[in-house]
């Protein structure tokens, strides 16, 4: 089946994607919408559905109901056993941890997957040699993988999703085994994919990463996509968001600066509770102003501090920490709505941790 229509330029779409083992859901009625040349974070702790969402869309599992839409030659087209080789030519994938033999090297086992996938055999060799330097590692292009470390096996793995250069990229937790520099790396490499044009549906746990690059944000937990928008969005639709303050000088007295800030900006906030609207950051070094996450709000409130004669040297909405905020209300809100389901007191609902 094929829909000749552009929405879009949708590449992607997930219609009501439910998938069970024996009594057990593990993805339940997911639906949304991938557009072309955006980068979506799929967060949700580990056992959310996460993994088994994504394999569905590599079709390693099949739903048992929902469809699942991919753009082929200009078209939004059904995904089938008929036409999946077709439509997935135009996906690489990295599903869970990549395994390879290790007495191969990465220039047989990214030759290998690029011929698998029909890339132009004269144009295999330059490809594979422009990958692997895109990952720092052309050094090791001819060294044996049993000798790589686990986060260079995670580099070849990212690298071996788009070998063929398709227009769409799938890759589930592509930061597991990587220190910090070398999530910076594949961050940036991230960055530089989405302006070539390409699409790409990353899961996570770890906020900070997905936040970072992430034009929007899916949450998913215990099977449920409990929301899905541009983290401005989701922070307006949970009334809640963060300022962080900078002052020249710490205050001898922060207790007094806190009451001194809130007399500025509580009647600005747009929050109904105030009466812990500005709090202070001992690890941070800055006072946290709490509004409700509209800009007119902030706007406000910037207008404000502007006026009085606080030292401020520098005020910021930090991105990563709003996102673990809005993280936790979702996931509080999804417990709240499950307990009622289930008419159990919900504070004896607990939330699966998020683990590393």
């Amino acid at each position: 089946m094929i829909i000749n229509k552009n929405t879009d330029e949708v590449v992607i779409s997930l219609r009501n994607l439910t998938k069970r083992f024996r009594n057990f859901t593990a993805v339940s009625n997911v639906s949304l919408d991938i557009k072309k040349g955006e980068i979506v974070g799929f967060l949700g702790p580990n056992g959310a559905g996460k993994t088994t969402t994504m394999k569905m869309i590599a079709r390693l599992l099949i739903p048992e109901e929902g469809e699942i839409w991919i753009r082929g030659n200009g078209v939004l087209q059904l995904l089938t056993g008929r036409n999946q080789d077709y439509l997935l030519d135009e996906v690489g994938f990295l599903i869970e941890n990549p395994a390879f033999y290790k007495h191969m090297t990465p220039r047989q086992i990214l030759s290998y997957f690029a011929e698998l996938k029909g890339y132009p055999k004269q144009k295999i060799s330059s490809r594979v040699k422009e990958v692997v330097e895109m990952m720092g590692l052309s050094e090791w292009i001819d060294k044996k993988l049993g000798t790589f470390s686990k986060g260079m096996r995670q580099k070849i793995g990212i690298v071996s999703a788009i070998v063929h250069d398709p227009a769409i990229i799938v890759l589930d937790e592509p930061q597991t085994g990587l220190d910090p520099k070398a999530r910076k790396e594949v961050r940036d490499f991230l960055k530089n994919l989405k302006s070539q044009g390409k699409t790409i549906f990353l899961s996570s746990h770890l906020l900070y990463e997905v936040g970072e690059i992430a034009d929007r944000i899916g949450i998913i937990y215990h099977g449920r996509l409990i929301a899905f928008d541009t983290v401005e969005n989701l922070e307006q639709l949970a009334q809640k968001s963060v300022l962080h303050l900078e002052l020249y000088s710490l205050p001898d007295n922060i207790d007094q600066k806190i009451v001194q800030l809130a007399n500025i900006v509580e009647s600005l906030t747009g929050l109904d509770n105030v009466s812990h609207s500005v709090t202070y950051n001992y690890d941070l070094k800055v006072f946290e102003v709490l509004f409700n996450g509209n800009p007119k709000n902030q706007l406000e409130v910037f207008k404000a501090l502007a006026k009085s004669e606080i030292d401020i040297i520098g005020c910021s909405v930090p991105r990563t920490n709003l996102l673990e905020d809005l993280y936790l209300n979702y996931i509080s809100q999804d417990e709240e709505f499950r307990a009622n389901q289930q008419n159990i007191p919900s504070n004896i609902v607990k939330m699966e941790d998020m683990t590393n």
